[in-house]
């Protein structure tokens, strides 16, 4: 065989393994779209219906790693990746609060090993917290940016489909918690501060009624967080009791989370409690969950309860225990319940 025939073949065979390699990419990029796609439509719902955030949380660690493999292989996993984030960060965020609780036991009883432990057990866990919901901003924010070509906070994409608005808020959202989470951890994952403003400009974009009033809520906590973001702007606690008028109307009380933090970063006991009295009353029978969105309330209990937890561990050494959002350590017992009662036997 002479040197062109040669040259001629070893082109052949180049171009046949290119055609076939590329077919094979374009089979497994197709594959793992059609993977997604059925997720999102058949898995991601039932996921936010569950009333269950440790089970969604476990999900998160374990399904996180599967879904973003898909990006390698060509596909889109922002809508399912963002949510597993978001529920991944969660379990990373009650591991922080249970060695910060630990911390405030340690503190009181005067073993500083022990406190000195907790904390750095606490800052760790604060920054991997802050790691998983950075990442899940991240890649919300470049394909959100990419997709709608405008950048995050300066406009509002058009968003049609439910889930693209609910990815949206969750996205969002996973930004303020991934920089206040930095902060615990002291900056670990240096996560920009810039983040509050742009969730607050992008946070407009979303229909409050529609979304249980969580994004003028989130909004009311970036005004009383950031300096100078409230200029201009209407009360935020006033902001914030309205929304959580509409999330009872809703069913989903991430608003009262909400509330619940902005109370607490004010140091207000008056507040704290309030928030979590509001919290305890909206949980009573006449006012259920919405069915569709119970994960979302479910991550919004668990928050209120950690900050319940901790503002009973700091005065009393222990975690709030059953009615401890009601009534509180230094109040007299209300007996007017039981009193009546007694008094219709009698």
């Amino acid at each position: 065989m002479s040197k062109v025939q040669k040259i001629c073949q070893g082109l052949a065979i180049a171009a046949t393994a290119t055609f076939m390699l590329s077919g094979c990419s374009y089979m497994v990029k197709t594959g793992a779209n059609v993977a997604l796609s059925f997720s999102e439509s058949h898995i991601v719902p039932p996921i936010i219906a569950m009333d269950d955030a440790d089970m969604a949380c476990a999900s998160g660690l374990s399904l996180t790693p599967a879904i973003m493999a898909t990006k390698n292989m060509g596909a889109d996993p922002t809508r399912m990746a963002v949510l597993l984030y978001s529920a991944a960060g969660l379990c990373a965020e009650q591991n922080s609060v249970n060695a910060e609780l630990r911390y405030l036991r340690a503190s009181k009883a005067g073993n500083i090993p022990e406190a000195q432990d907790a904390r750095i057990e606490q800052k760790r866990w604060a920054a991997t917290a802050a790691r998983r919901q950075y990442a899940g901003f991240q890649l919300f924010a470049d394909r959100w940016e990419s997709k709608y070509r405008y950048t995050l906070g300066d406009s509002c994409p058009s968003m049609k489909s439910n889930l693209d608005q609910t990815v949206y808020l969750l996205g969002m959202l996973s930004g303020l918690q991934a920089m206040t989470n930095d902060i615990n951890s002291g900056g670990e994952v240096n996560v920009p501060k810039n983040i509050a403003a742009v969730v607050e400009r992008g946070m407009a974009c979303l229909d409050n009624e529609r979304f249980w009033g969580a994004p003028n809520a989130t909004r009311a906590v970036i005004w009383t967080l950031l300096p100078g973001a409230d200029e201009g702007k209407p009360d935020p606690y006033k902001t914030m009791k309205e929304s959580i008028v509409i999330g009872e109307k809703k069913g989903v009380r991430l608003s009262h989370a909400l509330y619940a933090v902005a109370a607490q970063a004010s140091g207000d006991k008056e507040k704290i409690r309030d928030a979590l009295r509001t919290y305890d009353a909206s949980r009573s029978d006449e006012k259920p969950v919405n069915e569709e969105f119970r994960l979302i309330d479910s991550m919004a209990g668990s928050m209120v309860q950690a900050i319940a937890d901790r503002y009973w561990t700091e005065h009393t050494g222990v975690r709030s225990g059953d009615g401890g959002m009601r009534q509180f350590w230094d109040e007299e017992e209300d007996t007017s319940e039981l009193d009546a009662l007694f008094g219709d036997i009698e």
